[in-house]
């Protein structure tokens, strides 16, 4: 489950696209290496789950930490600029043990032990036709509402294949691409199985996409996408998203994201779904309210891998995706550069799901919820300045057969990153 708001990141991903594309663009000029740009990040992450209805594993608690570098060079000279980038990975075990591993922080062995550290290097090879349109074989990190890299754990995960963006009408962001392999975050090792449902044995789930968004002006923008993966699904989505100015410092957004999924597996499985969300947020100064509405539809509940979920109320643990389950989300962040303290700031939400189908889920209880909050902070200033200091809390109670039941949730991480070039 993705654990930032949904709805905006379709914004703000379409928004990212479009300035790493500018950069590639005039990187294009300044030659491989003159244009070229390196970061090391670190990432030390405290992960602790507690399973309330002791059902099986009684709790998940690892400490790791990780180190992520990421190389892009820039483009030769000429009508065609070619370049290159490496993403290299390791993660360090700081406690762990037979009971208490499955965080996703770091790999499990077949007997349950913990390896002290996992690392893996990858590349890819780019190549720029006249300043808008990239073309790329090799790793990605994917984030779009179709496919989507996974970065809540200690190192990102990755796709392998290939793709290609263009930006030639200003405003459209286009893109297109094919994943053969996919890589875990908490795995130094490839598998041909991007969506994971073959368990990484079965060379068939290949991912196709094609989408788009469009910035009709600075305050509204929509997003078209399709993929298939094959054996398992085809798959669209639609969403919009409206910022409206009401006046005397306030203003209103408006998300709306639809995903409707048709089963494409010869194996009895069943992926058929439609699933909407609606979201409605409230700016005020330093403050932001906001409420959503999350339905599910179909003959299933809405399956799907890593980051792949642009909903209003996938949240921190549970994405209230079940089979015709229904949600409402009351949430409330707060600035503190409103108290005179830039870099701190403080979110609180409630999510209620209630009609899931407990006959196709197999459980008795047909309702669940889960509170969550964040409090973060970054330092501003001094020798650490840029030290990002993260608390994330849920409480979630739900039937025991259902996600992993009651679970209470604590996550403490510290990062930081580097600027090499």
């Amino acid at each position: 489950m993705r654990t930032t708001i949904r709805w905006s990141s379709i914004a703000l991903a379409v928004a990212l696209g479009n300035g790493l594309i500018a950069t590639q663009a005039v990187a294009q000029g300044e030659g491989f290496v003159e244009g070229a740009s390196a970061t090391l990040s670190n990432r030390t992450f405290y992960f602790n789950r507690d399973f309330r209805d002791n059902v099986g594993q009684s709790k998940r608690e690892e400490t790791a930490t990780g180190f992520a570098l990421h190389f892009q060079s820039g483009y030769t000279e000429g009508p065609v600029g070619l370049g290159a980038d490496v993403l290299a990975l390791a993660g360090i075990k700081l406690d762990s043990g037979r009971g208490r591993a499955g965080t996703g922080l770091l790999p499990v062995d077949n007997d349950g032990s913990v390896p002290n550290e996992y690392s893996e290097i990858r590349g890819a090879v780019k190549a720029n036709f006249g300043g808008d349109t990239v073309l790329r074989y090799g790793y990605h990190l994917p984030e779009n509402p179709v496919i989507a890299y996974e970065d809540s754990r200690l190192l990102p995960n990755h796709y392998f294949g290939y793709s290609i963006t263009n930006t030639s009408i200003d405003g459209l962001l286009l893109e297109a691409g094919r994943m053969t392999d996919r890589g875990d975050m908490n795995d130094s090792a490839e598998y041909e199985d991007p969506y994971g449902f073959s368990g990484g044995t079965i060379d068939h789930d290949k991912v196709t996409y094609l989408g788009g968004t469009y910035e009709f002006a600075d305050n509204l923008s929509a997003s078209l996408y399709t993929s298939k993966a094959e054996d398992l699904w085809k798959r669209h989505f639609a969403g919009i998203t409206h910022t409206a100015e009401l006046g005397n410092g306030l203003n209103l957004t408006t998300d709306l994201a639809h995903y409707h999924t048709s089963d494409d597996s010869p194996a009895g499985e069943e992926f058929g779904n439609k699933a909407t969300s609606l979201a409605f947020t409230l700016g005020a100064g330093f403050h932001d309210f906001t409420v959503a509405y999350q339905r599910m539809g179909g003959d299933a509940g809405y399956d799907y891998a890593d980051n792949a979920i642009y909903l209003a109320n996938s949240v921190q643990v549970i994405d209230f995706n079940a089979k015709d389950e229904r949600s409402w989300q009351a949430r409330y962040d707060y600035n503190f550069e409103g108290m005179g303290i830039p870099g701190l700031s403080f979110m609180t939400r409630y999510v209620r799901g209630s009609n899931i189908d407990t006959d196709f889920v197999g459980i008795d209880r047909d309702t669940r919820w889960e509170r969550s909050t964040d409090l973060r902070y970054t330092v501003q200033r001094g020798a650490l300045q840029g030290l990002d200091l993260t608390w994330r809390n849920a409480t979630v109670r739900q039937d025991a057969g259902l996600d992993g039941g009651d679970i209470d949730e604590n996550r403490l991480i510290a990062s930081y990153t580097w600027t090499l070039l």
